[in-house]
């Protein structure tokens, strides 16, 4: 089973929209960390939520992921599904 490893708040503020409430207002981000080696953030996969103090940041219910597809289907590399195969 993918765990995943944590979220953090930077504590950035900047006005934007709300990802959660689509209002225009002063916003904060959270990151939340993916155990995944990706081509698009490297060692761990990284997914952006922008909030604004009202809302709870919630972990994406998509992510989207660049993976090479010869890493992906490689069986004996340290890629993608290796916690799974290893289970």
């Amino acid at each position: 089973m993918i765990q995943y490893l944590n979220c953090f708040d930077m504590g950035v503020l900047e006005r934007d929209k709300c990802s959660i409430c689509r209002k225009l207002g002063n916003i904060s981000r959270t990151y939340y960390h993916f155990p995944i080696a990706c081509a698009c953030c490297g060692p761990t996969h990284l997914e952006l939520v922008r909030h604004c103090e009202n809302c709870k940041p919630e972990m994406p219910k998509f992510t989207n992921v660049q993976i090479a597809t010869a890493k992906l289907l490689d069986p004996v590399h340290e890629g993608l599904f290796k916690s799974v195969r290893d289970e």
